[in-house]
């Protein structure tokens, strides 16, 4: 195993951070995705009513919660990566140019 260079972990530290702006990048499109009816299921009662709507309903609550939870995981996943790549740049500065 080799130790990597300077230009090496100073490149891995911006691979992180690029993936870390994408990570962040899609949980906050992720927000958008229940933009709308899908954000309140229980506005559909208005217009539609039925065993159909109160599945609908049930489903959307349960999607909700679950691309929060993506959401959450992609920002906690960014966050990480941020510090990773912090920490490698610290590495990298203290190494003979």
């Amino acid at each position: 195993m080799t130790i990597p260079s300077q230009s090496q972990l100073l490149r891995q530290a911006a691979e992180k951070e690029v993936l870390a702006t994408t990570l962040t990048r899609y949980a906050e499109e992720l927000d958008r995705v229940f933009a709308g009816t899908l954000a309140r299921p229980q506005e559909v009662d208005a217009f539609w009513k039925g065993p159909a709507a109160g599945r609908f309903t049930h489903q959307a609550g349960q999607l909700r919660r679950e691309i929060g939870a993506l959401r959450d995981s992609c920002l906690a996943t960014a966050d990480r990566l941020r510090r990773q790549a912090q920490l490698v740049r610290s590495e990298a500065a203290q190494m003979p140019s």
